[in-house]
């Protein structure tokens, strides 16, 4: 006889996911003194049985939950078995094995008694077909309706109830993304056939009307201008409804460091030429703020920096900070100005003013820079920026060469800069990709000093290995040169440099390179790289092995023969919601006489890279 039962979807694919652990089945543990006697018991499972599916069965028993709960006769430890034996269908149906069979007996006639669930998993059902029908009023729509391979359906396969689950997302995801924003499920069924073990999957859909984006209507907008959060929209009125774009949009304006909070939802207004309001609610945060740090190097010695931005200078999201940091080698003054929405919203207006006073272990002077730049987004991960600086320094001492003193240059300069940015954190980032080629043509406006090309490049990348504990591989690999000019020709505070807590750790600041007499005298190209495994032991706590090599080179070009300097240490982060704090010891793999110490210690705020 031809046998079909028809299931609801909800019943069959129910998740199966219950807050008790993993408890296997042996014997119970002795009631505690004082504690009511009950019916001590056991529990066995008799069975094929696959492993996955046995140890799911082990979690969700409720019986097994209660072991050290045990009932007062076995009616009430057969009510348990029963309340078992419903969810464990329901985990075979989930699988597909709809003919499935859960026997249940308990034997009195030892002690502890002993719960058995004799079960036979049966066959897996297969999935030989899928279907999507509109709904009646909206008929018309059926051609949006994707296929079931656009599902991730195959057919035949063998059943899963997770696949269908996720295939109903991607049915409500796909009619979104094509100007349905209104699209609901109807109604499901499966259907398993018993004499076939075929399984038939059909959804009816209310795909709703077909929309196209209208006007834009915010709600908690306080100081920024409302003009400004509409222009960064990636859509025109008029243009169909894409999920995809108001997704962009949420991104774009979390991005912008505004808002507490956005939430962006359509309107079920649809006016006759089917464009409706799109509703933009915002918590604004405060704009300004007052940041601070504090870091530690054995070879800088401590640090400090402080500063204050506003980040809504004008009320169209203008950015406007200063700057100023101080340590035994170096005092620091900054200020930035950028503009979002600069030309068009893919556009952000860059400019910034440094001055510094150094005293490096290479040298010994004063530089100001100001430059200013376009950058242009191109998509979510790649942008491109062009720009126009200057350049001013005075080298009061060449320590390598202290028979020159009081240099002055100065360079007209063109920095253009690609970057690639795939991270899931900027402040601590668990995958992604971080990469950047920049190429900057230095033209010489004083009579000391030459002109010169400078291309640099840094790749970053970071693997999630495991979620529990945190793991973390994160890869570092930086090189550069300066093509066109001898070494001695390029100022001091323009050579490439390599040691420290920046480059490779476990060695002094700048002394990875070219040297005189244990003096650093800087590169004409540099080649750095960095390995950590990052690993989260607590919320609080992690800890990170780390490798770093690499080093700075006379020439432009490395020569293939030199051999690269390594660093190797251990760090521990401590999480913070500012992001982590770092402390680093290192010590050289190759340590040099009477230029390298035992071990440097490095203090900061946030990651290495």
């Amino acid at each position: 006889m031809h046998r079909m039962i028809a299931f609801l979807l909800w019943a069959i694919l129910a998740c199966v996911v219950l807050g008790a652990g993993p408890v296997r089945a042996g014997t119970p543990p002795a009631p505690a003194a004082g504690a009511p006697a009950g019916l001590a018991y056991v529990v066995r499972y008799d069975g094929d049985i696959a492993p996955d599916t046995l140890d799911l069965l082990h979690q969700i028993s409720k019986a097994e939950s209660l072991l050290q709960s045990p009932p007062d006769s076995v009616l009430l430890l057969e009510r348990r078995a029963e309340e078992d034996k419903a969810a464990f269908m329901k985990v075979f149906q989930s699988e597909g094995r709809f003919a499935a069979a859960v026997s249940i007996t308990v034997d009195q006639s030892v002690s502890p008694a002993v719960l058995t669930y004799r079960i036979t998993p049966g066959p897996r059902f297969e999935l030989r077909r899928v279907t999507l029908a509109p709904t009646g009023d909206t008929a018309g729509e059926a051609g949006v309706l994707p296929t079931p391979a656009a599902l991730g359906l195959a057919v035949p396969s063998p059943f899963s109830a997770k696949a269908v689950v996720e295939a109903e997302g991607r049915i409500i995801a796909a009619l979104r993304k094509n100007a349905h924003p209104f699209v609901a499920i109807a109604d499901r069924k499966v259907t398993a056939d018993f004499d076939t073990h075929a399984v038939t999957v059909a959804w009816t859909v209310d795909t709703g009307p077909r929309a196209a984006f209208g006007e834009l209507r915010f709600s908690g907008v306080a100081t920024v201008k409302e003009r400004f959060l509409a222009n960064m929209a990636p859509w025109q009125p008029g243009q169909p409804y894409d999920a995809d774009l108001v997704a962009r949009y949420r991104k774009t304006l979390n991005g912008l460091d505004l808002f507490n909070a956005v939430q962006i939802e359509p309107i079920n207004e649809p006016g006759p030429d089917g464009r409706i309001p799109i509703r933009v609610v915002v918590v604004e945060r405060k704009h300004r703020t007052i940041k601070g740090g504090i870091d530690y190097k054995t070879d800088e010695g401590p640090g400090a920096n402080l500063g204050w931005e506003n980040r809504n200078l004008f009320g169209g999201g203008e950015k406007f900070s200063v700057a100023a940091g101080a340590s035994a080698i170096e005092q620091t003054g900054e200020a930035a100005f950028d503009k979002p929405d600069f030309i068009t919203p893919k556009e952000l207006f860059k400019s910034k003013a440094k001055v510094a006073d150094e005293d490096k272990k290479a040298y010994k002077g004063q530089n100001a820079q100001v430059t200013a730049s376009v950058r242009r987004q191109f998509t979510d991960a790649f942008s491109a920026a062009v720009g126009l600086g200057l350049r001013a320094s005075r080298i009061e001492e060449d320590k390598s060469k202290p028979w020159e003193n009081d240099k002055r240059y100065g360079f007209v300069f063109l920095p253009l800069e690609t970057t690639y940015d795939t991270r899931d954190d900027v402040l601590d980032a668990h995958k992604g990709l971080l990469g950047s080629v920049s190429l900057a043509p230095y033209w010489a406006t004083l009579a000391q000093g030459q002109s010169f090309l400078r291309p640099e490049f840094s790749l970053a990348n970071y693997f999630k290995l495991a979620d529990t504990p945190g793991v973390v591989l994160a890869t570092r690999l930086i090189g550069g040169a300066n093509i066109g000019a001898d070494r001695d020709d390029v100022p001091p505070d323009l050579r490439w440099y390599a040691g420290g807590s920046g480059s490779i750790r476990g060695y002094p600041y700048q002394t990875v390179g070219p040297l005189r007499s244990k003096t650093p005298v800087g590169g004409g190209s540099l080649l750095t790289f960095s390995v950590e495994l990052r690993l989260r032991i607590t919320e609080l706590i992690g800890l990170v092995p780390f490798v770093d090599g690499g080093s700075a080179f006379e020439n432009a070009l490395p020569p293939y023969n030199q051999s690269l300097l390594l660093g190797a240490g251990l760090g521990i982060r401590i999480y913070t919601p500012i992001g982590p704090i770092r402390f680093d010891v290192a010590t050289p793999v190759t340590r040099r006489k009477d230029i390298d110490d035992i071990a440097q210690f490095y203090f900061s705020i946030g990651q290495s890279f």
